[in-house]
């Protein structure tokens, strides 16, 4: 392990930078951030720091992580952001769902929100301590462990059976720096949906003013007996800072989660996310789309862990990646024991505009019941010539054409978005669209 550095790499600021290549000290690197000492001696950061410490932070030779630019992003020394006081109104940010309830967070900081005291069913809190949001093995994936151990704020959502599933909730996440310093910010939310609640939950990224930075968000939902979540989650414009988003859902019996995950313009995302289904006849999709260009990265990994008998779960992800870009898609169905009469499938699908574009995927099933029904597989291709050939030889532009095929591979994901207004943004801009 590379030891604190006595220096950092911008010795024109007189702030503490944090260093994640030195876990050993990075207690007392956040005590210099003045974090308060009930944070720092809490049990939970104890036994957090000390798993972290002991399973390291990955390296490229780690299989999970090999395509990933880890070792540039570990070795930055970092900032962590001021509490801001600024104030944003939402309708500036794009996709804007007016109809929605929208919630405000700055560098992970909970800043400001619509009023929510009179909305019946939604309650949301703020906590202040090293709570792991998310059940991960540190070996694996040791990011939500530092979340944990790095935020401020820990944001909980509670909803209930008197919520109006009509209107959205819009969680912006907004990241900005008056300064030309990298900033590691943590943002950490929590959705408790209690018995027969449904909602709608949209989460978007922001990026003002940072040249580099790292944000590593850990999200959780448990969705109790008969509830229902749709999740979208939209990762567009984060310039030059690297997203590294981890996602866990406990599905108990006959509750639905369904996350949707849209990524466009962004050089550096790693995703991971899970779904476990504990009690019988859960229901959890994930669906994705991933368009990429320029030189940009995409790991996209997900879990979905069958562990009750009776239940279901649907994955669908599409590439688009065009230029020099690259995409990961690295997908695990598990079917425990236990979990008789499971059906699982999953799909993955690559359209390639540039001949320099590539895909790596490794759909996977690890089925220990007998009586499943489970599927995985991945197409990989580029434009089909022969409808564009079609379509030229009717008058289209071969710039049009490019574009309507793209759309057309896109639009099933899209027709699965169950926000109206987010569905027809997408289908009606640009946001998605490559070739042309």
């Amino acid at each position: 392990m590379i030891g604190l550095k006595k220096k950092s790499h911008y010795p024109e600021f007189n702030i503490p930078m944090i260093q994640l290549y030195s876990l050993e000290t990075l207690k007392e690197q956040l005590r210099v951030q003045n974090y308060p000492p009930a944070f720092l001696d809490n049990p939970q950061f104890t036994d957090g720091l000390s798993s972290l410490t002991k399973s390291g932070l990955p390296t490229p030779r780690n299989e999970e992580w090999k395509y990933f630019p880890l070792n540039s992003l570990l070795m930055a020394d970092y900032a962590l952001p001021f509490v801001s006081s600024k104030q944003y109104e939402p309708k500036q940010f794009q996709p804007f769902v007016a109809t929605a309830h929208h919630l405000v967070i700055i560098n992970g900081n909970y800043v400001q929100s619509d009023t929510f005291e009179n909305i019946k069913g939604l309650t949301v809190i703020t906590e202040h301590s090293p709570i792991l949001n998310i059940v991960t093995n540190p070996s694996d994936n040791p990011f939500p462990i530092l979340n944990a151990l790095l935020h401020k704020d820990r944001i909980v959502l509670s909803i209930d059976e008197e919520y109006d599933l009509s209107t959205p909730i819009h969680i912006l996440h907004i990241i900005e720096s008056d300064d030309s310093m990298p900033l590691l910010a943590s943002p950490t939310i929590a959705i408790n949906l209690a018995k027969n609640a449904k909602a709608k939950i949209i989460e978007s990224y922001h990026v003002l003013h940072v040249k580099k930075g790292l944000i590593n968000t850990s999200f959780s939902v448990h969705a109790d007996q008969d509830s229902e979540l749709h999740h979208i989650i939209i990762q567009d414009g984060l310039q030059d800072c690297a997203l590294i988003y981890n996602c866990e859902s406990i599905v108990k019996g006959n509750a639905k989660v369904q996350d949707h995950v849209i990524v466009h313009d962004s050089n550096k995302v790693r995703n991971t996310i899970t779904g476990k289904l504990v009690e019988e006849h859960a229901l959890y999709n994930i669906y994705g789309i991933v368009s990429g260009d320029k030189q940009s990265l995409i790991d996209n990994h997900t879990i979905v862990d069958h562990i009750a008998p009776h239940c279901e779960s649907n994955e669908l992800f599409k590439h688009v990646l065009d230029e020099s870009s690259t995409a990961v898609f690295n997908g695990k169905i598990f079917v425990r024991l236990d979990a008789q009469k499971t059906n699982a499938y999953q799909s993955n699908r690559t359209l390639l505009l540039s001949p320099k574009a590539t895909i790596n995927t490794k759909p996977q099933l690890e089925i220990f019941a007998d009586d499943v029904k489970c599927s995985h597989g991945a197409t990989t291709g580029s434009v089909d010539e022969e409808a564009l050939y079609y379509l030229r030889a009717r008058g289209i532009p071969r710039e049009v054409g490019m574009r309507l095929l793209t759309d057309a591979f896109i639009g099933e994901v899209i027709q699965l978005i169950e926000i109206e207004e987010l569905q027809s943004y997408f289908t009606n801009s640009l946001l998605l669209r490559s070739g042309g």
